[in-house]
């Protein structure tokens, strides 16, 4: 077999429409194996219990007070 029948005869079998279905099916199979034998469950994140309510600010006007007394 020359090497021109020998590359026409693989060109034609990579044509056929069994061969790329069958090429395509195996990625999908394959890369689904993957995902599955690396899938690894993301841990909860823990929630922060809500700081108590901050003391009020001092009001204004008391302020205003304590300097004009100095």
């Amino acid at each position: 077999m020359k090497f021109k029948e020998f590359f026409a005869l693989v060109v034609s079998v990579l044509k056929d429409w069994r061969v790329i279905v069958t090429l395509v099916v195996m990625l999908f199979v394959m890369s689904a194996a993957n995902f599955i034998l690396k899938y690894k469950k993301k841990p909860r994140k823990k929630k922060a219990k809500k700081a108590a309510a901050a003391a009020p600010a001092p009001k204004v006007e008391e302020k205003k007070e304590e300097s004009k007394e100095e």
